[in-house]
């Protein structure tokens, strides 16, 4: 996990979607399995190459020794990276307590809920549940 004290670095666009990939995976990827599933544009295998590079430099991945290449797997999940840059924008605001209140205006009715349930003291994190017979990275299966 990068250092608390080193801020988040932001992503591009293609940074964004290689991370999206590795994200809905369960297991390490190579640079090979990334651009298969980079469904949106047609890339070269060097430009994913690059990028996975890019983002391990970034402490964003990990890179590991698979049998006969370099697999790479995020080192925090989606939504400790999303609340790392909330986090990072809040303490660069001047007026924080206003700067939360207009972020608790600006969110949905069940996005609020979710923020109180997460006040709530005891509260754990919980993940969604997963439907019989399904599994959470069904799209990594094959």
């Amino acid at each position: 996990m990068p250092d608390r004290t080193t801020p988040l670095p932001r992503l591009g666009a293609l940074e964004r979607q290689v991370m999206d990939v590795l994200w809905s995976c369960a297991d390490e990827l190579c640079t090979r399995r990334v651009l298969e599933r980079l469904t949106t544009t047609t890339l070269a295998y060097t430009t994913v190459a690059t990028v996975l590079t890019n983002l391990m430099r970034k402490g964003l991945v990990e890179r590991v020794s698979t049998e006969r290449a370099w697999s790479y797997r995020p080192r925090l999940e989606r939504s400790e990276y999303v609340a790392g840059l909330m986090a990072q924008e809040l303490a660069a605001s001047d007026d924080r307590p206003g700067t939360l209140r207009d972020l608790v205006r600006a969110l949905g009715s069940d996005d609020r809920a979710a923020l109180r349930d997460a006040l709530r003291p005891g509260s754990r994190r919980s993940d969604p549940p997963v439907a019989a017979g399904s599994t959470r990275f069904a799209e990594c299966d094959a």
